[in-house]
């Protein structure tokens, strides 16, 4: 029984070593054969469609004045009046207080409350910093933004890619009346795109639209914004075949 044990063993170990022989052969094969290796890119400008606002509200803010439930429900009606679904769009990250500090410094105890509200444009974005500047909740930031179709787009940019590099293969292999036959190999070289996005021109949302509705004092005012647009590029490492 033992030496079945062994022989069965030793085929297994020689049906493998075979295996991985025979693929270390046919990609030695390949790399064998004439090939050209270039590398394709192309890429795209899209405007964010996805904005998510930051805003945090905390009862020392408001000296004792408010309640966090009072101010929540000022937020909450002031959004409305611009066009938020509130119901859709708000979502609250995190309810937290000090009371576990309160037995140690004696101090007063505040609660807090952060939110995010999602808005599809930089027109609406100004209109949510200034809402809630005229109700005196200024602790609002851009967490980050997204246009909504990019895993679409980052397909068709990789398609384009990929056939870029195959015009700047046949640019080379047509003079020499080589022909460009099937990719033998394809390397992805794309690096994860930057979803954090910025204003045109400027560091920060909250203090451009802020201080320009401060100076102008008109709830109409809306000031002329623009997020910069979202790159979404592709490069692909083609080896390819030549015939």
């Amino acid at each position: 029984m033992k030496s079945l044990k062994f022989i069965s063993s030793a085929v297994t170990f020689i049906i493998c070593f075979v295996t991985t022989f025979t693929g270390f052969s046919q990609n030695k094969n390949l790399l064998d054969k004439p090939f050209i290796e270039v590398s394709g890119q192309a890429d795209t400008l899209v405007m964010p469609n996805k904005i998510w606002i930051n805003i945090f509200l905390s009862e020392r803010d408001f000296k004792g004045r408010k309640s966090i439930e009072d101010t929540e429900m000022e937020m909450i009606n002031k959004l409305k009046e611009i066009g938020i679904d509130t119901e859709k769009n708000i979502t609250i990250n995190d309810m937290t207080s000090n009371f576990k500090n309160y037995f140690l410094k004696q101090t007063d105890i505040f609660k807090t409350k952060s939110y995010s509200v999602i808005v599809v444009d930089a027109k609406t974005t100004s209109r949510v910093f200034i809402a809630l500047e005229t109700i005196g909740i200024s602790n609002v930031h851009i967490e980050k933004i997204e246009n909504s179709e990019e895993k679409k787009i980052q397909l068709l940019i990789n398609g384009k890619a990929a056939e870029n590099a195959k015009q700047i293969a046949e640019s080379y292999s047509k003079p020499l009346n080589q022909k460009i036959g099937n990719a033998i190999q394809i390397t992805n070289m794309n690096i994860p795109n930057q979803m954090y996005g910025q204003i045109r021109g400027i560091s920060a949302l909250q203090e451009v639209v802020v201080t320009a509705y401060r100076a102008n004092k008109s709830s109409n005012y809306e000031p002329d914004i623009q997020f910069e647009k979202i790159k979404i590029s592709s490069t692909a490492q083609i080896k390819f075949a030549l015939e």
